[in-house]
């Protein structure tokens, strides 16, 4: 009986704790609310070429993948990796990181355009950059940090052609008096209205 009561109490308490140390899973609009700021400031820090002004929301070391490709001792081809350690190392290293593609998508990247993935983070480009949701024990601040960029040119450029360029080259046509857009004839000035 003894026994009993205690592992309910036990099960209890893990259950108790469980409920207390869980993480709540962010739906898509919080979690486009909390990745914006953090993208303004990374495009910010890019555009002066100035870690300092974003190394708080990247995770060293910062994963990256290059288009250089090797064989590994099995014999299977790999992409060539490293792994970005300290916010000066990645200053030192920006061109090589920041290259104008990897630029171009953070500059065209908005949460909505991106992939969210509730347990792991946001990611565009088919993966080729990843935001991780992290909860820092230094700062005891929960938010998205800049995990993995990858400068493969092919998929970054075919993701930014397909969400960014497309979107910008959409022809807006005026709207009528009336707030309605005009037919064809309108639209090509046919009406005799200009």
């Amino acid at each position: 009986m003894l026994m009993k009561l205690f592992t309910y109490i036990a099960a209890f308490c893990m259950f108790i704790s469980g409920v207390a140390n869980a993480v709540e899973l962010f739906d898509r609009d919080v979690a486009n609310e909390k990745l914006s700021p953090i993208l303004t400031v990374l495009k910010e820090g890019i555009k002066k070429h100035d870690v300092s002004i974003f190394e708080k929301y990247v995770l060293f070391p910062l994963n990256i993948s290059y288009e250089e490709q090797y064989v590994a001792a099995d014999g299977t081809v790999k992409l060539r990796t490293e792994k970005i350690q300290t916010a000066s190392e990645l200053q030192q290293r920006f061109d090589d990181v920041f290259t104008p593609t990897v630029v171009r998508l953070i500059d065209c990247m908005t949460p909505e355009k991106m992939m969210y993935n509730k347990y792991k983070g946001f990611a565009a480009a088919s993966g080729g950059i990843w935001f991780l949701d992290v909860f820092s024990k230094d700062t005891r601040e929960r938010m998205f940090v800049l995990s993995s960029i990858s400068t493969n040119k092919t998929v970054t450029e075919n993701w930014i052609k397909l969400n960014c360029e497309e979107a910008s080259n959409k022809v807006i046509h005026p709207t009528s008096k009336s707030g309605a857009a005009g037919s064809d004839r309108d639209k090509q000035g046919l009406l005799g209205h200009n």
